[in-house]
């Protein structure tokens, strides 16, 4: 009975050995970020950002142009972050997902339309995840001011479908209206 337990227990461990995860969780070695590359990425994104409030109707058209000709050409990039580059107008150099995230943002300005706020709205889902936690935080700014006019804009035409129907059946009542009184105008003449 001893020896068959022996066996048994040597038997186990051996297979213990064998087992995928030999070195426990917590040895593992996980990636690391670099505290003062992510304040430089957050600050390569808050220039770029300001770079967009601040721009004129034709630099942001010839922007969003640019951005998107290199979205749609699929463009190999170098792999670098956006914190290895300053913010020149240089979106080559950008991952596909920090360029996706720059067109987002110049879609974002406060005089894009409906269509170019949806948009943004799509690659913010798509390609927000790639980026630091802090990025994140922004361009989330960014994200919720969006859905924000476009829930007002959707709330607007509703509002703007109430009115037209109401003015439509307002003018059905003055004609309405109208025809009764002129029948009790031709009843009254003698």
């Amino acid at each position: 009975m001893t020896r068959a337990w022996c066996c048994g227990v040597l038997a186990l461990m051996l297979s213990a050995c064998s087992l995928p995860f030999s070195q426990p969780y917590w040895q593992q070695a996980e990636p690391t970020r670099n505290p003062a590359s992510d304040r430089l990425e957050l600050n390569d994104w808050l220039q770029l950002s300001a770079e967009m409030m601040r721009s004129s109707e034709s630099e942001r058209r010839q922007e969003l142009q640019q951005l998107q000709n290199m979205s749609t050409k699929n463009q190999p990039a170098n792999h670098q972050s956006i914190n290895h580059q300053p913010i020149n107008h240089q979106s080559a150099n950008l991952q596909p997902a920090d360029r996706e995230l720059q067109l987002a943002l110049w879609l974002s300005h406060p005089e894009a339309g409906i269509n170019q706020r949806q948009q943004a709205q799509q690659l913010f889902k798509q390609h927000l995840p790639a980026v630091s936690t802090r990025v994140q935080q922004l361009l989330g700014a960014y994200q919720i001011y969006n859905q924000e006019l476009l829930t007002l804009n959707r709330q607007l035409a509703d509002r703007q479908q109430q009115i037209d129907s109401l003015t439509r059946k307002l003018k059905e009542l003055a004609s309405i209206d109208e025809q009764i009184n002129e029948r009790k105008f031709r009843e009254q003449m003698p």
